[in-house]
């Protein structure tokens, strides 16, 4: 049996490591202003010393992020190449839909947590360009790139990038 103190002396280092965790772990936003607004993307930063994102299975969707699901809000109509995307909110994610193919999903349930994909209300899938970074990048970021009329959608962890271009209406 576990004295007292030594009890309460291992919870406080648990609870210690928990803390620290947590401070270790953010949200993190990207924005991209237009005319009739911002454009943003409010994701989970988790970290990580591998390429996650090249250990995803062939069919499996992941949530971009961690904890509360991925959200992206635009006050503008977004189209990438033929599909178009209406103004609004959505929560993203990401399928690897072959072992050298990525597809954006935009689905239309916003408010859960990000493990809970309704392939049901997805509203769209966008293919994205794959490019191997230089350097691992540790921590998962999302960027939203732009000028006048035209942007870009960023996501890069791991030694991968993936992104698609977008036009705004």
């Amino acid at each position: 049996m576990i004295g007292k103190s030594r009890l309460a002396a291992a919870l406080v280092v648990a609870l210690a490591g928990s803390t620290f965790a947590l401070a270790q772990t953010g949200r993190g936003k990207a924005e991209l202003k237009t005319a009739s607004g911002a454009i943003t993307v409010d994701y989970g930063r988790p970290s990580s010393s591998t390429d996650r994102v090249a250990e995803q299975q062939v069919g499996q969707v992941w949530r971009m992020g961690k904890d509360a699901a991925t959200i992206l809000k635009t006050p503008v109509e977004l189209t990438f190449g033929s599909t178009r995307l209406a103004p609004g909110s959505y929560s993203l994610f990401l399928n690897r839909a072959a072992a050298d193919r990525y597809e954006l999903i935009f689905n239309s349930q916003t408010g859960q947590w990000g493990t809970e994909h309704d392939a049901k209300k997805d509203v769209a899938r966008v293919p994205l360009r794959r490019e191997s970074l230089p350097a691992l990048a540790q921590e998962f970021t999302i960027e939203l790139k732009g000028t006048g009329k035209a942007g870009t959608f960023v996501m890069s962890w791991g030694k991968t990038k993936l992104s698609a271009d977008f036009t705004m209406k």
